[in-house]
């Protein structure tokens, strides 16, 4: 087979995240990637356009090619749950509206939650189909390259955990609801959940002091403070619009209790991210308890030293934590197993490798 150059999209509420790889022989030869944040709650929905053509010029023109070069264009949208959209069907047809007006709609497949790839015309007489499979393609590749795992994706909204067997998924739940009931979707991320998401009380003056519901703050004001994030790695909105340095994201965690920093110390502001930090991997590790103690019942191939590939911006810092909690130490990198080089564009890479294989 010639080489090929496959975009990969990963149509996300808040980020997409985008991959261009150069295949040969199985093998990646040349890649790169990009992330646009585009809030599509904030957006105007005609400006989803813009927004491809943005990815165009930052992924491709930027690196010397040209949208003719590219022979397939490989798609996961998890888009469509945004409140942007009155239903998942609407927020579909919308996206795949904005695709045709930058793409070629022969170049385009979309991942399906059987594993499959569909075209854009199948894609819009069944939008239902795909909607939230990018766990399916982020898995379906790495089972290229490990047969039998445990996949956990954590990025910056979700946690993704995916059991591989025989090199599929094999998971119970084939939407969000049904696998959140299955922990096997975990809505709590390294950068975008709310501070009330994870808990209702924080530790300040020897007193357990119950915090105010506003959205004063993110989880990625906790991270940057404790140094789990770069300000690189912030790639989210704050929550008052304000920079993304140190102080304010003092500043941010300070008023969670109502308070601001002069009236609150930042040691006593570290003890209070700290907390939030050991509350929010107790969260992760509740959920995977659970669901490895339904795995091994259902599938008792996982109960000897499972092995875990983990990747997403969150993954070190939560997830490594979490497994090395539970005991766990066959712990793998995605990113070094399948050689893409950039771990939290791993979906892009991974929906583009996906589709490669099922050429």
């Amino acid at each position: 087979m010639k080489n090929q150059f496959i975009i990969g999209l990963d149509i996300g509420g808040a980020n997409t995240k985008a991959a261009l790889i150069e295949f040969s022989n199985s093998k990646i030869i040349h890649s790169f990637s990009y992330i646009e944040y585009f809030p599509f709650w904030e957006k105007t929905l005609n400006r989803i356009p813009e927004m491809f053509k943005k990815i165009i010029e930052k992924l491709i023109i930027k690196n010397k090619f040209t949208i003719d070069n590219v022979n397939f264009i490989s798609i996961t949208i998890t888009a469509e749950l945004s409140d942007a959209f009155q239903t998942k069907r609407e927020g579909i047809l919308t996206i795949l509206n904005a695709l045709e007006q930058v793409f070629e709609k022969e170049k385009m497949f979309f991942i399906n939650n059987k594993n499959e790839f569909s075209s854009f015309d199948q894609v819009k007489s069944d939008p239902i189909s795909v909607v939230a499979a990018n766990w399916v393609s982020t898995s379906l590749f790495l089972g290229k390259f490990v047969p039998k795992c445990i996949l956990i994706d954590a990025g910056s909204t979700t946690i993704d955990v995916i059991p591989i067997l025989n090199s599929v998924p094999v998971s119970r739940g084939k939407n969000d609801v049904e696998r959140l009931m299955n922990r096997e979707l975990i809505y709590t991320g390294g950068l975008r959940a709310t501070i009330p998401s994870i808990t209702h009380f924080l530790p300040y003056k020897d007193k357990m002091v119950r915090i105010s519901f506003e959205k004063f703050a993110l989880v990625s004001d906790v991270h940057r403070i404790l140094n789990n994030i770069s300000e690189t790695e912030y790639i989210n909105d704050t929550a008052d619009n304000r920079s993304k340095t140190l102080e304010n994201c003092y500043a941010r965690l300070a008023r969670v209790i109502c308070m601001d920093l002069e009236t609150i110390s930042k040691t006593e502001l570290d003890t209070i991210a700290k907390y939030i930090y050991d509350e929010q991997v107790e969260i992760i590790i509740t959920e995977i308890q659970e669901f490895m103690k339904d795995l091994t019942l259902r599938k008792p191939e996982f109960t000897n030293g499972p092995k875990f590939v983990i990747t997403g911006l969150s993954a070190g810092f939560l997830i490594k934590k979490v497994l090395q909690k539970l005991g766990y130490r066959n712990i793998l990198s995605y990113e070094e197993i399948t050689n893409i080089p950039d771990r939290i564009s791993s979906s892009a890479f991974a929906v583009a490798g996906a589709f490669y294989f099922q050429l």
